[in-house]
């Protein structure tokens, strides 16, 4: 499917989220909500008294959700006196703009409900993430292509306002990368980034080989940075040793011991750096990544305990999982998760609007998941 405009994959979103609002888990969803809010305003709650956050939310998803289901009424009675009144085309044709108007309120009601009804987690609000470039299969091409990569994401990031710092970085010839880690700072960088990591593959005809197609591979891997690294990571739980860093770099390589690889002791993950020539710097870097590591395992460890069907995979399990091809020959870029292709490829390797677009469908299909698993977690909890 070739689609240039994002107006119809937003209302197929709008669509799935209406699909799941008017189901019977989200009706017996509700019900629970408003009974909880209710007996929290008569006294009536015989448990753990209730928090001040668990009220507002629940607030929030009566409001939310109890606006939608009005507009789903008022569309239902339109559609009812359309079919009471066939033969009057005058009045036909005014009951179908009224209704026409309602569906557009609808589908902006049910994506207000839906994000009422999805909270927003810890992790989805960090400013801060880490992404890793690496070249994969293919050769020079590939760690060309890598280069492209980072380049269209940090055009993406300028767009975007955030802060784009080199942590570490491997360059290949012919302005090629064989390895490259970002830090990337600003508001919704993580939630916006997350989906992007696995493995992009092109297909073109390579500057190196011009005799035929070629296909490559690089791969992204997107990590959560902690907003303060001590919170996640004890200095008494690692251990700093110095070395004298190695490979190009002049007269400072081997000199001084300013390479370091630092080690936590309680998992035994150890990091390595001597990008910097200043053995405080890299021992900042090295703690960052490690941060990142450490927070990716606890995400790892709350999606294990989400469901298993969901189409996107974050962090560890997606770097293995081909997202996203790019065919220079056909002009068109292919995200397989949405199973959405866009053509001007061109300004989409710009980090324009294209990548803008996939981003957000993105997010949305995220949304949908988690919806569908919340309102069914309340009916498996019934039914035990």
């Amino acid at each position: 499917m070739l689609v240039n405009s994002a107006i119809r994959s937003a209302r197929r979103f709008s669509s799935a989220y209406k699909e799941l609002l008017t189901t019977p888990q989200a009706e017996k969803f509700f019900n629970v909500t408003r009974g909880r809010l209710l007996d929290t305003k008569t006294g009536a709650t015989t448990g753990a008294v209730s928090s001040g956050k668990e009220i507002s939310y629940w607030q929030e998803v009566v409001e939310k959700y109890g606006t939608f289901h009005a507009k789903m009424g008022e569309l239902s009675q339109l559609q009812k006196m359309s079919e009471e009144n066939g033969s009057d085309r005058e009045l036909k044709a005014l009951i179908e703009a009224d209704k026409e108007a309602i569906e557009s309120e609808i589908d902006e009601c049910a994506s207000s409900a839906a994000a009422a009804i999805v909270p927003l987690t810890e992790i989805d609000v960090l400013s801060k993430c880490q992404i890793e470039f690496t070249s994969g299969a293919g050769g020079t091409e590939a760690m060309l292509f890598a280069g492209e990569l980072m380049e269209m994401y940090r055009k993406f990031a300028e767009r975007r306002g955030w802060t784009w710092t080199q942590l570490q970085m491997e360059t290949a010839a012919l302005r090629g990368l064989r390895s490259a880690l970002i830090s990337v700072q600003g508001e919704g960088a993580y939630r916006a980034l997350r989906f992007e990591a696995g493995v992009h593959r092109v297909q073109r005809i390579p500057v190196t080989d011009k005799s035929r197609m070629h296909t490559s591979t690089a791969s992204v891997a997107v990590l959560p940075e902690p907003e303060d690294v001590s919170v996640v990571i004890n200095s008494t739980d690692c251990t700093i040793e110095a070395m004298r860093a190695s490979g190009p770099g002049g007269q400072n390589v081997n000199k001084r011991s300013t390479a370091v690889r630092v080690t936590h002791k309680p998992t035994g993950i150890a990091v390595h750096c001597m990008d910097e020539r200043f053995q405080h710097l890299n021992i900042q870097i090295a703690y960052k990544r490690l941060g990142a590591i450490l927070l990716q395992q606890k995400v790892d460890t709350i999606l294990d305990k989400s469901s298993s069907a969901r189409k996107l995979q974050v962090g560890s399990k997606a770097r293995a999982e081909k997202v996203r091809t790019y065919n220079f020959k056909d002009d068109r870029v292919t995200d397989h998760r949405l199973r959405l292709s866009l053509s001007n490829l061109e300004e989409f390797m710009q980090g324009g609007d294209g990548l803008n677009h996939f981003v957000e469908r993105l997010d949305e299909m995220h949304m949908t998941e988690r919806l569908e698993e919340i309102l069914n977690a309340e009916e498996d909890a019934k039914e035990v």
